[in-house]
């Protein structure tokens, strides 16, 4: 090292005029010499940025940026709590100052060997870390898009069949077989998430039942759902297979569907009860309206609307409410578990945060109960054809559950039930409304939701208070501490914190209160005799609530559910792909809607991230853990591409829905939203570094980087060839002017 640093120093001292930039560089040297990793990289960023038109020093500050990176990160996983995760950050930012320095110098043998070295190391770091994500739930999640996939292009095949009016039933021979092989392989991994909830089952299962915490009588319930819906899930993967081996491809892909719903089921047994119930209430409002569609509309017009879609026939809905009903029980069975008495030896008093959140399972079942009931009338009623008293039944069946899913809502949940309540409102009052249900209906539902966003702006009050008084408590000392922190500067940090976020309730209780006044008005429009228009006041009431919500904004929880929520949209564009033109119109407005509140949310990610980016790129000292500006900028780059692509899936899905002469295909609104679904995919990546693997994995030799001599040949090939691609796509993306001032 010391022969690096002298070469390096030399290199500087021999460049033309002396400049304040090279003496932030000799610093920076200096710097690196002693290990003072954070401070050189700080140097050498300001000399780069300073360096001006001297392209020696730009380069040399680049080049040296990318052994600094190198060197801490050998020195993090080396350390005695190695963190792989942060070594893989700071490989993959020495890889990025390598490339730079390679474009500036294209030609020198010795930045091209190490980028290829540095390239080496970050898939090996990534190879490392990949070990600790092969978890159940991550797992679950990648083979449910694998059978997304097969599922995908058997229709895509079925389709193609059906199109030659299947008079050559061989054509798709070779497509078919392959699918059946792909899904040899979807039930093979099915088969290992099965052995791996079995051998978690054991490990709690060995454990005493008086020492089995709440948390591991819930996972046990929650594994043994799981293991039954996997094995149902393989069961159908395999006749899926079976089927497509005999060519017979509508038969596949119904069993391949299948398939997919019964891994879904497995994941969500996994989910906590409140995304569940959540999915349900969400399932059981598209229920509703199908039934209007179905018929329930014309029962209550008292007209007849004429010819309804097969899929709306009264026996389909009434299976779609009893497997609504199902996934409500198994929420209802994980609660009961949850409030289960402890055994008499364990002490009567019990954490205080766990006995509120068993108090609040409590207050919940009763609403759970009711819900049950409701659904178990509506699928009665449905069988029986009496559409108008199924309906009544549904909607007392998501009133229930709302009710339910308010016993476990804090203050941002139930900031986001009170916004979506608000949407639904200002909804009713459309002229769009108007046309879907009768005025008493409308009516009715307005006063109903208008009614529960009052009462939400109570509780929101408590709320609010209840974070204030935990804000004004102490805080506790860290464990082993004695009355204060050793370090200062990390109290002032906490002490900030607690300001910053004590500032955050202050102004959500004054959004609180500008809501009710609107919410106040609405109540008066509503109910005056002179015509006043409840719009505006519905409007403004969400207007304060969008703020509200933004207030406590969690970018990666709400790019998860969008991610969620495309994926499901696209399950749902998909299974209609191979319906004729008059089962899938009634469809298609829903999914038009859809995509246009996914557009909106991903505005609002963007809007979010670039915000965060321009907070982080003015700050003097990141956030420790906290994304850099560059990787905010990217992710939001991400998020705004995944916004076009729902465009382009809406419009591809509106023209479908439009076309009057020709029948239009779903395929360009599929490839939009599985492009949608990739780019939001790579924001959560950048914005969710892989998990630290907390096992101690043993080190393995990586070549040292060189600061001047190339390395023997062979050296990361495959890596060479890596980047060479990635090099490519970057100067296609380059401007004929200098790439490194572009980052600056």
């Amino acid at each position: 090292m010391k022969r690096i640093v002298i070469l390096l120093v030399m290199l500087a001292g021999c460049a033309g005029e002396h400049r304040a930039a090279r003496d932030k560089y000799n610093e920076g040297v200096e710097a690196l010499a002693k290990g003072e990793h954070e401070v050189a990289e700080k140097l050498f960023l300001e000399a780069r940025s300073a360096a001006g038109v001297d392209p020696e020093l730009r380069f040399r500050a680049a080049y040296d940026l990318g052994i600094t990176y190198a060197a801490h990160a050998d020195k993090v996983k080396q350390a005695k709590d190695a963190d792989l995760a942060k070594a893989l950050e700071l490989t993959q930012q020495a890889a990025s100052w390598f490339s730079d320095a390679s474009r500036l110098k294209q030609d020198d043998p010795t930045t091209q060997a190490n980028l290829a070295i540095i390239r080496a190391r970050v898939q090996a770091l990534t190879d490392e870390l990949r070990k600790a994500e092969g978890k159940l739930e991550a797992r679950l999640d990648a083979v449910i898009g694998d059978q997304r996939s097969v599922l995908d292009d058997a229709r895509d095949a079925w389709l193609a069949i059906k199109k030659t009016g299947g008079s050559d039933p061989l054509a798709q021979q070779g497509a078919l077989s392959h699918l059946a092989d792909r899904e040899r392989g979807v039930v093979a991994e099915a088969g290992v998430i099965v052995d791996l909830a079995a051998d978690e089952i054991d490990t709690i299962a060995k454990k005493p039942d008086e020492k089995r915490s709440d948390e591991e009588k819930v996972r046990m319930v929650q594994l043994k759902a799981v293991d039954l819906y996997l094995v149902d899930a393989r069961a159908r993967i395999s006749e899926a297979r079976r089927k497509l081996q005999e060519l017979a491809a509508e038969d596949g892909v119904a069993r391949a569907e299948l398939a997919l719903i019964a891994l879904k089921r497995a994941r969500e047994q996994l989910l906590d009860p409140i995304t569940v119930l959540r999915g349900v209430a969400q399932d059981e409002l598209a229920l509703v309206q199908d039934t209007v569609h179905g018929g329930a509309g014309a029962q209550i017009l008292g007209n007849d609307s004429g010819p309804v879609p097969a899929w709306l026939a009264p026996p389909v809905l009434a299976e779609r409410q009893s497997g609504l009903r199902d996934r409500l029980e198994e929420v209802k069975a994980r609660l009961f578990v949850a409030v289960t008495e402890p055994p008499p030896d364990q002490p009567a008093q019990q954490d205080p945060n766990l006995e509120k959140q068993l108090a609040r399972v409590r207050a919940a079942l009763p609403s759970v109960v009711q819900a049950s009931t409701a659904m178990d009338q509506a699928r009665g009623t449905l069988a029986e054809g009496k559409l108008k008293d199924a309906l009544d039944h549904e909607r007392a069946a998501v009133d229930a559950i709302a009710r339910a899913i308010e016993q476990f809502s804090d203050l941002k949940q139930t900031i986001e039930l009170a916004y979506t309540e608000q949407q639904q409102i200002t909804k009713m009052l459309t002229p769009e409304a108007a046309k879907e249900l009768v005025a008493t209906e409308r009516a009715k539902q307005t006063r109903d939701g208008l009614a529960r966003n009052v009462e939400r702006m109570t509780r929101l009050k408590e709320l609010i208070a209840d974070q204030v008084t935990e804000l004004e408590k102490p805080p506790a000392p860290p464990a082993g501490a004695g009355s204060g922190s050793a370090d200062p500067a990390q109290d002032e940090a906490a002490k900030q914190q607690r300001e910053a976020a004590k500032q955050q309730l202050v102004r959500a209780e004054e959004l609180r209160a500008q809501t009710v006044v609107a919410l106040d008005a609405l109540g008066k429009a509503l109910a005056s005799t002179t015509g006043a228009d409840p719009m505006p006041s519905a409007q403004d009431a969400q207007a304060r609530l969008e703020e509200l919500r933004r207030l406590f904004f969690s970018v990666i929880e709400h790019l998860q559910q969008l991610i969620r929520d495309q994926g499901d949209t696209r399950d749902q564009t998909s299974a209609i792909t191979g319906e004729d033109d008059f089962s899938r119109a009634p469809k298609l407005p829903g999914l038009v809607t859809r995509e246009d509140e996914h557009a909106t949310m991903a505005k609002a990610i963007t809007d979010a991230l670039a915000a965060q980016a321009d907070a982080a790129g003015k700050a003097q000292q990141p956030q420790p853990g906290a994304p850099d500006a560059k990787t905010l900028v990217a992710a939001a780059e991400e998020v705004r591409h995944a916004q076009s692509q729902i465009g382009d899936a809406r419009g591809a899905i509106v023209k479908v829905r439009d076309a009057t002469k020709s029948s239009e295909s779903l395929k360009p609104a599929l490839e939009g939203q599985a492009k949608a679904i990739e780019h939001l995919e790579n924001a959560l990546r950048l914005l969710q570094p892989p998990q630290q693997n907390k096992q101690k994995q043993q080190d393995k030799q990586q070549p040292e980087p060189q600061p001047e001599k190339q390395p023997q040949a062979g050296a990361g090939q495959r890596a060479r060839d890596e980047d060479a691609r990635q090099q490519k796509k970057r100067q296609e993306r380059d401007t004929a002017s200098d790439p490194v001032e572009k980052d600056w």
